[in-house]
């Protein structure tokens, strides 16, 4: 009876005994061929930037978009520019674009970023190359209070800007909390490791083709604090990531886990939002809805990352019927969002550009 009685109290004792999540190379780097389902949050979801041990963090009142997008990871000899990367041992790209981010594994101790190839308005195809000091992104094992820095740089090229321009940083990776995660629409969940990224580039001066003036130095400025749980995925369960370019900021919150929406139908119902022509003509469309009182309004352009690409309307209007003109010219072909928010309320039309 006594070693009954031992016997439960110790599993009585495991049950209740929450340890810290250790990142490893096992259970963060993921394999080729691997996905992961992201649902796209409202970027007005409040940051909680509670630290230490064994807390919580409370995202119960996260909202979304009802949007998706895809995270692939694939054979980098089969995307963009491979020779560029001889050494890359795996390819993440989202939603399928052009755009990837290359890496090369330290079976180890460590995960690197080498390069990435992104698709950017006026610039075309840029092919970022950090071939004199890679860019290392976390190191194993790595737990609660760890942390370390690290210096990278390399050279960007794309069609607009033939000459090869620098550029060096410093990226900072600190595990700061762990604890309990609460989210909308799931049991909470326990040892859940956050780790905040913080990142710090500078270009030099990108020389254009002739007759176009040159682009002074750009800074780029990132913040991603993501929430992992080892035993569930290898990537992040929520991740924050905020990027500041040259002065404008986009910022991109996305969840594994599905989430109430911010009253999209209700909105659109009750102020009949209609986007025509859809898909677009003539490098525009048109956004209308009927306000039964006054309010005010903001309307953005989003990508499929829900990232800020142009500004629409920011301001009050009068009750009644109202055309705002959504100008798409000089955008890539491709699936775009409208949102639009009226007092503080959300709702988001697709919009295809041809």
């Amino acid at each position: 009876m006594k070693k009954l009685f031992l016997t439960l109290i110790v599993a009585g004792c495991s049950i209740i005994t929450k340890a810290q999540p250790t990142l490893t190379h096992a259970n963060f780097v993921p394999a080729i061929g691997e996905t992961q389902l992201y649902y796209i949050a409202d970027t007005n979801t409040v940051l909680d930037n509670t630290t230490g041990a064994n807390v919580v963090f409370d995202y119960s009142l996260m909202r979304g978009y009802g949007l998706t997008q895809t995270q692939y990871f694939i054979d980098p000899t089969t995307t963009p520019n491979t020779t560029d990367y001889p050494t890359a041992t795996f390819t993440d790209t989202t939603g399928g674009f052009p755009g990837n981010m290359k890496y090369n594994q330290d079976f180890t101790d460590s995960l690197t970023i080498i390069g990435l190839v992104l698709e950017i308005n006026t610039f075309g195809s840029v092919v970022a190359k950090y071939d004199y000091d890679p860019e290392i992104i976390m190191k194993f094992p790595f737990n609660y209070g760890d942390s370390f820095t690290d210096t990278y740089s390399g050279q960007f090229t794309s069609p607009s800007a033939p000459i090869p321009t620098n550029g060096s940083g410093t990226v900072s990776v600190t595990a700061d909390a762990w604890g309990k995660l609460f989210l909308p629409m799931t049991p909470p969940i326990d040892s859940v490791l956050r780790v905040v990224r913080i990142e710090n580039l500078l270009t030099d001066t990108i020389f254009l083709q002739p007759f176009y003036p040159d682009i002074m130095p750009i800074p780029v400025d990132a913040t991603q604090i993501s929430y992992y749980k080892p035993s569930i995925s290898k990537n992040p369960l929520i991740s924050f990531i905020t990027a500041i370019v040259n002065g404008d900021t986009s910022i991109n919150v996305v969840s594994q886990y599905p989430m109430y929406g911010v009253g999209v139908k209700e909105i659109e119902d009750n102020n009949m939002i209609k986007l025509f022509p859809n898909p677009s003509v003539n490098d525009a469309t048109m956004l209308s809805f009927k306000l039964e009182n006054n309010a005010f309004v903001k309307v953005n352009l989003l990508n499929t990352l829900g990232q800020h690409v142009k500004a629409i309307f920011d301001g009050n209007l009068q009750k009644g019927q109202h055309q705002l003109n959504v100008k798409i010219a000089n955008l890539s072909k491709g699936l775009y969002y409208v949102n639009i928010n009226i007092n503080d309320q959300n709702t988001v039309k697709k919009l295809v550009v041809e």
